[in-house]
């Protein structure tokens, strides 16, 4: 597919430098390399390339979403990537299902459930700060174009809003998701998972125990490290630096327990 006016594509170089545009007619991208009209762009396809006039070849692609996750306008601390895949993973998050999220934050999350749960499933995002509900409308917008229809976005606290059905999966990134636990383990279907992620691991303790209390078992609490290699035809080395911690991811699944 051909790249047409009003296309996102992200720009990069091959040792990893890119840029994230928005093609129009009659505008020119600038960088330290140079410069090129998005005409020239318009009419290539995925995988083309331009060679700049100090001899760098800046490659074009459509922008996957983990290129559009670290170009998107954010007030908050992402979720990177790393913990991403390992909550989809291990919260079996997947196409059909009805999911909660809260809180939004910058919407960098909100577009990876979409995605999983596709056009066949429902995603509900809960969050309490309308400023940030402005900001996720938008970033979901700028990628999806027009917001996805599976996609519901309530003003409210996840602490005692109420919903007529049952979720599958509930996804939690708050700052005191202990709290959220009560309310959360009457909307959840039985054998269902929740996912929490915080940045500090007493916070998860705390989570843990509420979760115990509300009848949820088989918890699981890690955190990812990603460590980055490089690799050419005489050796092989890991990177200087590394993404290490950016948060504890917790697991746990509701159980139906006898009554006392």
């Amino acid at each position: 597919m051909k790249f047409k006016a009003g296309d996102q594509v992200i720009l990069t170089t091959d040792k990893g430098k890119s840029w994230l545009i928005k093609l129009q007619l009659g505008e020119n991208f600038s960088c330290h390399l140079g410069s090129i009209s998005h005409d020239n762009i318009i009419g290539k396809c995925p995988g083309d390339s331009w060679t700049t006039p100090k001899g760098t070849k800046i490659f074009f692609f459509y922008p996957t979403l983990n290129d559009f996750l670290f170009k998107l306008t954010r007030r908050t601390q992402i979720v990177y990537p790393k913990d991403i895949g390992a909550m989809l993973c291990y919260g079996d998050i997947r196409s059909g299902m009805t999911v909660l999220e809260s809180g939004v934050g910058s919407g960098a999350l909100t577009m990876f459930l979409l995605n999983a749960v596709g056009t066949s499933g429902m995603l509900v995002s809960v969050e309490t700060r309308k400023e940030f509900v402005e900001l996720a409308l938008n970033n979901v917008k700028k990628f999806f174009d027009p917001i996805p229809k599976q996609w519901n976005l309530v003003v409210g606290n996840i602490e005692n809003i109420a919903f007529n059905y049952c979720f599958d999966r509930v996804v939690l990134d708050l700052p005191e998701p202990w709290k959220a636990v009560p309310n959360v383990s009457k909307i959840i279907k039985p054998g269902g998972i929740i996912v929490s992620l915080s940045p500090q691991i007493t916070q998860l303790q705390w989570t843990a125990r509420e979760l115990k209390k509300h009848g949820f078992r088989f918890l699981q609490i890690f955190e990812i490290l990603k460590r980055d290699w490089h690799i050419d035809d005489r050796r092989s080395r890991p990177a200087d630096r590394m993404i290490a911690h950016t948060g504890f991811l917790l697991f746990g699944r509701k159980v139906n327990l006898p009554s006392d």
